[in-house]
Parts: C-alpha cells; sequence; structure tokens
C-alpha cells in the first residue's frame, strides 16, 4: 500500500478510539498512538538501533535526562520525540525539555506530541536552539489531511532527507511572514511601506519624507490597497491609471470607494461567536490559539460537543467539521456569515 492509503486507514482506526482517548496514560498514548504513527512512516519501532526509546540527552545542569524516542541514523540522531498522554494539551510550557534536549545533539528535527497533536520544532532561527514556534502542526482528529498529508510524507524513512526537509521549512516560514505582512498592512501600513511609495519616482514630495508625512499618507495607502486586492485580475488590468513621473504630489485628493471593514481573525471569532449565541439554544464555546489556526469547539450545556469551526491564519479561510453519529462533516465557508445557514438548520 502506498503512504496515503497507510496513512488513511490509521485515521480511520485513530477515529474509532475518539472516546477512549482521552483517559489513556502515557504509556498507553505511545504504545497505541505514537509508535504505530512512525511505524507507518516506515521506521521499525521495535528496533532500537533505529528507533530508540528513553534516548540519553545529557544537558549541563543534570546528567540522565532522558527524551522518549530518537530515531537514529548510522547511530546518530536525527529526530528526537517528545511523547505526552493524549488527553493531554500541547502548550508552549512543555516544549522547555525537549528544548533542552536539542541543545545538546546536532539532530535538526524535533516533535512534541500526544498522539492526537503532531508539533515539528528546528532550528531556523539561530542554529542548535530549537525555534519557540512548530514549522509544521497538525491535528489528527480535526485537521483536513488535505492541508498536511503532503508535508507528513516527507519523514518517511524512505525518502527522508533533512535539507529537503530544512529548505521546505524555510520557505514555508518566509511565505507565513509574507501572508502575515500584507494582512497587516492591508489595514495598517506600516511606516516602511508607507515611506517606499512615498519615494518612488512617480510621486515627488519635493522635499525629505518625515514621520508626519508618513502619518498623512499612511490612510491613502491603505485605501489604495484594499482597493486593488479587492479586484479581479480582470479589472486589475482595466483599472489603474499609470501616474507620470513628471506629475507633482499635491494636496489634492484622491476619490476611492469608500473602504470595506477589513476582515481579521477577530472580526471572523466574533461573528461566529455572535452567531451561535443568538441561534444555538444553551450555546457555549472553547477557543484554542495553535500556530496556524483559530479553533472555536462549540457545545451545548448538556456537553454535546455540536463541531470545530476553525479560521487560517495564513489566509483566513473558514472550516465547520460538524460533529454528529456518523463521520464528521466539513463545510468550506466563504465567509463568517454562511455559519449562520448551518446553524440554523442544525437547530431547526
Amino acid at each position: 500500500m502506498s503512504f496515503e492509503e497507510d496513512f488513511k486507514s490509521y485515521l480511520k482506526r485513530l477515529k474509532k478510539m475518539a472516546v477512549q482517548l482521552p483517559d489513556l496514560t502515557e504509556e498507553s498514548t505511545k504504545t497505541a498512538l505514537i509508535m504505530p504513527f512512525f511505524s507507518m512512516l516506515g521506521y521499525d519501532v521495535f528496533d532500537a538501533s533505529e528507533f530508540m526509546p528513553e534516548f540519553t540527552c545529557d544537558v549541563a545542569t543534570k546528567k540522565g535526562e532522558k527524551v522518549d524516542y530518537a530515531i537514529l541514523k548510522d547511530g546518530e540522531p536525527v529526530i528526537l520525540i517528545e511523547a505526552k498522554r493524549a488527553g493531554m494539551k500541547l502548550q508552549k510550557q512543555q516544549q522547555g525539555q525537549l528544548y533542552r534536549y536539542f541543545s545538546v545533539n546536532r539532530c535538526r528535527i524535533a516533535v512534541l506530541t500526544n498522539g492526537i497533536t503532531y508539533q515539528f520544532f528546528s532550528d531556523l532561527n539561530a542554529p542548535n536552539i530549537m525555534d519557540d514556534e512548530p514549522f509544521l502542526s497538525f491535528n489528527l482528529l480535526e485537521d483536513d489531511p488535505a492541508l498536511y498529508t503532503s508535508a507528513v510524507s516527507q519523514f518517511c524513512k524512505d525518502k527522508f532527507n533533512i535539507k529537503n526537509v530544512i529548505s521546505k521549512a524555510v520557505f514555508q516560514k518566509y511565505s507565513k511572514v509574507v501572508q502575515k505582512t500584507l494582512k497587516e498592512d492591508m489595514i495598517f501600513p506600516s511606516d516602511e511601506l508607507v515611506k517606499y511609495f512615498l519615494s518612488r519616482p512617480e510621486v515627488k514630495t519635493g522635499s525629505r519624507i518625515t514621520s508626519q508625512m508618513i502619518e498623512k499618507y499612511r490612510e491613502a495607502t491603505a485605501e489604495a490597497m484594499q482597493k486593488i486586492f479587492n479586484l479581479s485580475a480582470e479589472e486589475f488590468q482595466t483599472d489603474i491609471n499609470p501616474v507620470s513621473q513628471d506629475a507633482e504630489m499635491t494636496e489634492t485628493p484622491v476619490v476611492l470607494p469608500e473602504p470595506k471593514n477589513p476582515v481579521t481573525l477577530e472580526t471572523i471569532s466574533e461573528t461566529i461567536q455572535k452567531i451561535g449565541q443568538n441561534e444555538i439554544p444553551d450555546f457555549r464555546c472553547q477557543t484554542e490559539d495553535t500556530p496556524d489556526f483559530y479553533k472555536i469547539h462549540i457545545h451545548t450545556t448538556n456537553s454535546r460537543k455540536m463541531g470545530v469551526v476553525k479560521i487560517s491564519k495564513s489566509d483566513l479561510s473558514i472550516q465547520f467539521r460538524e460533529l454528529g453519529n456518523g463521520a464528521p462533516i466539513v463545510h468550506e465557508l466563504q465567509s463568517a456569515e454562511e455559519f449562520r445557514s448551518l446553524v440554523e438548520g442544525e437547530s431547526a
């Protein structure tokens, strides 16, 4: 079977165990979830020369420190794995132990997992110092496998190449920074961005660019960017009026359409929670902030979980994973308001 087929089979088995997972001990989590996961990736989890349990990672302040597992190649660790029980939520304070292990080994990949959520770390910011944020993170029960299956496959034993993994991680990090910066600049342009446009040869200010000038043109910059990004590709080609290089910047205001209220992670979350309060009897929710998603776990007072809304931090896409008696139903939403029609049908 291919990796994709093995992975689907593993996920199917995991979901059948969903009810028992919160009660698993750490040792049960290792044997029932974590070891089978890495076995699926092609590693012999019963061969200590390849998949070593209780790998010793002596640190300067304490000897005999052990990480739960280390994947070895030619006797050297290439991946460190720290395991927690399935019912434990992974948080930053749990990274401390793995952080210490990472600093005393030459391996560049560390994994923190509870058998359901997997967080992959490296040293992209500083050599031999584990990053604070994972370059790959996913929840096997809640996230759409299409979003992370390809990334997981690069850790298969027969194709694992540390240089390729790090290269992709660096590219992904750069892409996230670009997306985050653009979204922030769409709402409140940075000084650097406004200064860049003011220094363009097509725009002659006639004087040194000052902080007062940057503040003066910040709003115009935001409106112009919102206008451009709200246009289709065809409209973009026909709606731009090039500015002559000899044109002088004047006090004449540029007439732009009224800017739309900016769509942000906060506004989407607030809208969805307000809809839930108005449309769902006995509505209550629990939010979860992960590196890649902002999640809203929706419950009623009888503790029945109705589903999970996931808002992607990279592109603000919205997904509602509806839970019922059968398999979860995944709804891709175009806006927060689309959530209303779904919950109206649920409560009808």
